[in-house]
């Protein structure tokens, strides 16, 4: 297992992503699109997986569809406020 996918920023991460992708009534299909990566890579973060190859694009992704900075993505648990 990669160090990172215990981390809390990672965890955050993962919970985040799911999050926004419900709470938009998105499939995985369009969220993988939005973030301009695979499915089975979206099935991957969503699983707690760290993908071998990640963009950082995937972050700033988020921010212009979503509005979520990327400090936000990784420090809070959104949804949980």
């Amino acid at each position: 297992m990669n160090p990172l996918e215990e981390s809390l920023d990672w965890k955050n991460f993962v919970h985040n992503v799911i999050w926004i992708r419900e709470s938009n009534g998105l499939s995985k299909r369009e969220m993988a699109s939005i973030l301009g990566i695979g499915v089975k890579t979206l099935d991957r973060i969503e699983n707690g997986e760290l993908p071998k190859l990640l963009s950082v694009n995937i972050f700033f992704h988020i921010w212009k569809y979503f509005g979520i900075h990327p400090t936000s993505q990784l420090g809070n648990r959104l949804g949980e406020e």
